[in-house]
């Protein structure tokens, strides 16, 4: 991570709670800031007006389903950048305008390294995405 600029806010939308702490601890060893998760697309959307974040990482079965594409469509359309998180990188490959990327389960840090910095390059994240009050954290 540049040391220069400010930490991206990185939100998690997985339903695994043991997947989340590992990502989590990745993410703020990477020097990054770990703006919370929801296990959930309906969760997500119940509280997104309440998460300060410039990208979210979006695993493809969640806990209402297979909601993880439609997620991050609702994210793009929203303006906010995603990429996927998932062993099932084929149905990833599926939607291949929906995410910026997609990182394969077991996640490695190189390649989290690398791939969260795709959301500092794209213009709608953090310049242009409007601040919210507080982070959510589940």
């Amino acid at each position: 991570m540049e040391s220069s600029a400010s930490p991206l806010r990185i939100f998690y939308l997985e339903d695994n709670p043991l997947i989340v702490f590992h990502i989590e601890a990745m993410i703020e060893d990477l020097g990054y800031v770990f703006a919370g998760s929801a296990s959930s697309f309906a969760d997500l959307v119940g509280r997104i007006d309440t998460i300060e974040l410039d990208g979210v990482l979006v695993d493809i079965d969640l806990a209402d389903g297979r909601t993880g594409p439609a997620a991050a469509k609702w994210l793009r359309q929203r303006g906010i950048p995603s990429i996927f998180v998932t062993g099932q990188e084929a149905i990833a490959a599926e939607y291949p305008h929906t995410a910026l990327a997609t990182i394969g389960k077991p996640v490695s840090v190189a390649e989290l390294a690398e791939k969260l910095e795709l959301f500092r390059g794209n213009s709608q994240a953090h310049e242009s995405r409007p601040s919210h009050t507080s982070v959510g954290r589940s």
